[in-house]
């Protein structure tokens, strides 16, 4: 192993983790599937890089070494360690955050993470995925907080999961083919989300890698943007 790899970096290679200096933890490897394919479709389209320059969306593991309890573990793992690992002009080299649904097992993973690390502040190091995930603001996370729950007031109560930020026209089609693959639909404010069944939800994440165009992955492509903002990363 080459010697100038630092011991953060040998240590996600040790857990299989192609570590960046920007590393956002997703709960299963469904979801940074459909992110690194959004990133690659953005590049397609327009030319835009948006994990270009130092930023990588890895998930927590495989089955039951992912979940919202291998975001929480890895997360606070790295953390530790990152303030110990230090570019030449003595800034940190790496930040870690987690990225969860906003669902009960997200959101009670948001207080895990938070009560095992004191240091950890939601909207700086966890984030849950919302239908709005807010750009225009500073980034102290009590304004960012506040700006995430003004523009999210109009869908309060409503579950939100990665699969959510698929455009309806799609679930449709999707549900055309699978008409099982739901379990329950909620609507709020405009806004859906939809329980999938243990063999619906992977069979929408194929459907998804087998159909899903760039207009399809607006989305997934303006949450990388937000993290990008949330990072402290320069707009592309």
């Amino acid at each position: 192993m080459p010697d100038q790899i630092d011991f953060v970096e040998r240590h996600g290679l040790g857990l299989g983790l192609a570590l960046r200096p920007r590393t956002v933890f997703v709960e299963g490897t469904s979801d940074e599937d459909l992110f690194r394919m959004a990133a690659r479709l953005e590049k397609q389209k327009n030319g835009i890089d948006l994990t270009g320059d130092g930023l990588v969306v890895l998930a927590a593991g495989i089955a039951h070494g992912g979940g919202v309890d291998g975001v929480v573990r890895l997360l606070n793992g790295f953390r530790f360690m990152a303030p110990s690992c230090l570019l030449q002009n003595g800034s940190q080299k790496y930040r870690f955050v987690g990225l969860f649904d906003d669902d009960r097992a997200g959101r009670e993973a948001v207080k895990r993470a938070r009560e095992l690390d004191k240091s950890a502040i939601e909207y700086r190091d966890v984030f849950r995925m919302r239908p709005v995930m807010p750009l225009h603001t500073d980034r102290d996370p009590t304004s960012l907080q506040n700006r995430f729950e003004a523009e999210n007031h109009p869908f309060k109560g409503l579950d939100w999961e990665l699969e959510d930020m698929l455009p309806e026209s799609f679930h449709e089609a999707f549900v055309q083919s699978y008409p099982d693959a739901i379990a329950k639909v909620t609507k709020i404010g405009g806004m859906t989300h939809r329980d999938l069944t243990r063999d619906g939800k992977a069979k929408f994440h194929r459907f998804i890698k087998e159909n899903a165009l760039h207009a399809d992955l607006q989305g997934l492509i303006a949450t990388i943007r937000a993290l990008r903002f949330y990072l402290g990363m320069p707009a592309l």
